[in-house]
């Protein structure tokens, strides 16, 4: 009885070891969790996620186990953060996006991927679609760091807040333009925060200019206000600011599902924060599988021809 037990405690040792490990791809060790893929079917869809900005993979860790009943998924560390090897290179959006094509490779995981990113995931899988779009399904986004934002539309945001213009370019200056020493230490969460500030200062024009496959896309919108009373802005009214910025950035995203010409959704929760996978996660999962046969649906349908 002692060995079977034994035996049978040393079968799931090997089966956790075998989904999340070190893979080294681009000449760089990363922390990449698979779970499902040997109960693959040929031609469906892997779900990968893309962390938010220096967040590791276990963010996911209330979604990603339901999720791979239904689907085989992939996530993994980026280079400095989690587990994975530190390199003192930027992330880059074609950095960071060739990583994560090298580690589906390095593993033998082909197309199609529904991609779904956090926050400055979200950059991120928007322009893997942009750039390897015949190998994008779907794109989920979830409280995404907004990509088809520009600095008049941050601006306008105070303006409705009635903010002086000399005050609103203020603000942006600091936003913006503020050198930033840099941190060895924490090298990775704090070059992604660089790489995002120059995408901001250039209007994302890198990643508009990238095509958006014709693929379903989500997005999951968090309308719960949740910053703590020490850290709200002394200059206006934060409370108000997130609510205007919130449905300005749906406003943008509606013209992006509609761009894609295929269905798509606007989740947008109440109850739920920054971190809506962690506040929501029944939502997630539920919307995702939604997503996901719709997509299996579609795929079935081209590969019968029909």
């Amino acid at each position: 009885m002692r060995i079977r037990c034994l035996l049978i405690l040393l079968t799931l040792s090997v089966a956790t070891y075998a989904q999340e490990k070190l893979v080294k791809a681009n000449g760089i060790h990363f922390n990449v969790y698979t779970k499902g893929m040997e109960s693959r079917v040929p031609g469906t869809p892997v779900i990968v996620f893309e962390n938010g900005m220096g967040s590791r993979l276990d963010n996911w860790d209330k979604v990603i186990g339901q999720i791979s009943g239904f689907a085989p998924v992939l996530a993994y560390d980026r280079a400095g953060i989690g587990k994975s090897e530190k390199v003192y290179q930027m992330p880059g959006i074609k950095f960071v996006n060739e990583n994560l094509r090298a580690i589906l490779k390095t593993l033998n995981i082909p197309p199609p991927y529904i991609l779904v990113g956090h926050s400055f995931g979200g950059v991120y899988i928007r322009t893997y679609a942009g750039f390897y779009p015949d190998e994008v399904a779907g794109l989920v986004f979830v409280d995404p760091a907004d990509f088809t934002e520009t600095k008049n539309d941050w601006n306008n945001i105070f303006r409705t807040l009635g903010l002086p213009e000399e005050k609103i370019e203020a603000m942006l200056r600091r936003r913006l333009y503020q050198v930033s020493k840099t941190d060895s230490l924490n090298y990775g969460p704090w070059s992604e925060l660089q790489v995002l500030t120059e995408l901001r200062r250039n209007d994302f024009a890198e990643v508009s200019k990238l095509p958006l496959p014709s693929v379903p896309v989500y997005f999951f919108v968090g309308g719960k206000f949740e910053v703590p009373v020490e850290m709200r802005s002394k200059e206006y009214d934060h409370e108000k600011f997130f609510h205007v910025k919130n449905n300005s950035n749906m406003d943008r995203w509606k013209h992006l599902i509609y761009a894609s010409k295929k269905p798509g959704a606007l989740i947008y929760l109440t109850n739920a924060g920054h971190y809506i996978q962690r506040d929501e996660p029944e939502s997630v999962i539920a919307n995702i599988k939604i997503l996901t046969d719709a997509v299996n649906k579609d795929l079935s349908g081209k590969s019968s021809g029909h």
